[in-house]
């Protein structure tokens, strides 16, 4: 993680992927907030391609990793926040997902005064449960403020009103608030429809992302329509904050 002064940042959006905070929560990265977007799977791999590289028009791997890097920083300079990518690759180019490296590298920076925005998780996509689970055990103890947003576009891919039977079993919500029902109340999220001003630096941010928007249009053809599912934003509020982690038997006290 960079050397940088975070202490006047009032905000941290933890986006498992370069596009995700873009996608979910742009009432939250809009200008006037002092904000910090980390994005955990900002790693460069060694090497490889993939399916959905391929797709969105990058030979390899690492031009993918450096040519989206590229573009968040781009999406972020509209909404002035900072930005820090964590040294994670993206899913297909590494086994497990490495929770002890991104507790370490989060656990620093959550402090009380703090909203820290995590994802539920919703796709059950490996990088965002495991961005959600990292961010609970950085959380423990620090004082921070949680809120959790609905994953785009998986939170919208059958409509904003669908039940989770009429979702497919990835995208159902259910699952995943479940694991936070301890800290949320999970029947009654708050949502947020965005201005105009917010949508369109909303859409302004996603064409900075000009690489996904190939990709996504093919399961999401209409998604960047003026008045379609990106008006709207999911949040769910945790009612307290997180307390320390209990030692494990064995551990220094």
């Amino acid at each position: 993680m960079p050397d940088q002064d975070h202490s006047t940042i009032t905000d941290i959006v933890v986006s498992p992927h370069f596009d995700d905070g873009a996608l979910s929560l742009a009432s939250v990265l809009r200008a006037g907030r002092s904000v910090l977007l980390v994005t955990v799977c900002g790693g460069t791999p060694t090497e490889g391609d993939d399916e959905w590289d391929r797709l969105c028009g990058f030979e390899s791997g690492p031009a993918a990793a450096v040519g989206r890097a590229a573009e968040d920083r781009a999406a972020a300079a509209l909404a002035g926040n900072r930005v820090t990518h964590l040294p994670v690759p993206d899913s297909p180019y590494r086994a497990d997902f490495p929770s002890e490296t991104v507790v370490g590298a989060l656990a620093p920076l959550f402090r009380p005064g703090v909203r820290v925005w995590a994802p539920v998780g919703i796709g059950d996509h490996p990088d965002h449960v495991g961005t959600r689970d990292a961010v609970l055990t950085a959380a423990a103890g620090t004082g921070c403020q949680l809120t959790f947003y609905a994953d785009c576009p998986y939170a919208f891919g059958s409509g904003w009103d669908a039940t989770d039977r009429e979702r497919p079993p990835a995208d159902r919500w259910e699952p995943q608030l479940a694991a936070l029902a301890h800290l949320v109340d999970v029947t009654s999220p708050r949502i947020t429809r965005l201005d105009d001003s917010t949508m369109r630096l909303k859409i302004a941010m996603l064409r900075c992302h000009a690489s996904q928007l190939a990709g996504l249009s093919v399961d999401h053809p209409h998604f960047m329509a003026w008045e379609g599912p990106l008006r709207q934003e999911v949040f769910w509020p945790a009612s307290v904050p997180i307390p320390s982690l209990e030692p494990t038997l064995g551990s220094s006290a």
